[in-house]
């Protein structure tokens, strides 16, 4: 005998991400509201026959959720440094007060 389907879908992940991955919804929705706004001021400059400001703003806004990820990456990648610097700072100096007990001894 089988077992019943689920009456519920699954509860999110962390991130708000569903089990199966892919991008938490809070960075979806601002990476297409991001692009959105860049073509509507992309079209703006269009319609006022501002086609090279129209092609600038469009590139930008194609590309500014690639930048919004870099640097977020950065962000993350400094904080896990100084975290694991944090922790180092802990071990040597405990390390040194070891060393000193020893000493004194």
């Amino acid at each position: 005998m089988s077992a019943a389907p689920p009456s519920t879908p699954p509860a999110a992940g962390p991130g708000g991400c569903s089990s199966g991955g892919g991008w938490p919804t809070g960075t979806l929705t601002a990476a297409a509201a991001v692009v959105g706004r860049g073509l509507a001021h992309a079209a703006r400059h269009a319609v006022e026959g501002d086609l090279e400001g129209a092609a600038t703003a469009a590139l930008s806004a194609v590309t500014a959720p690639a930048v919004l990820a870099g640097a977020a990456l950065a962000d993350l990648v400094t904080d896990v440094f100084r975290g694991a610097a944090g922790l180092a700072e802990d071990a040597l100096g405990g390390a040194d007060a070891g060393q000193a007990g020893r000493a004194a001894a």
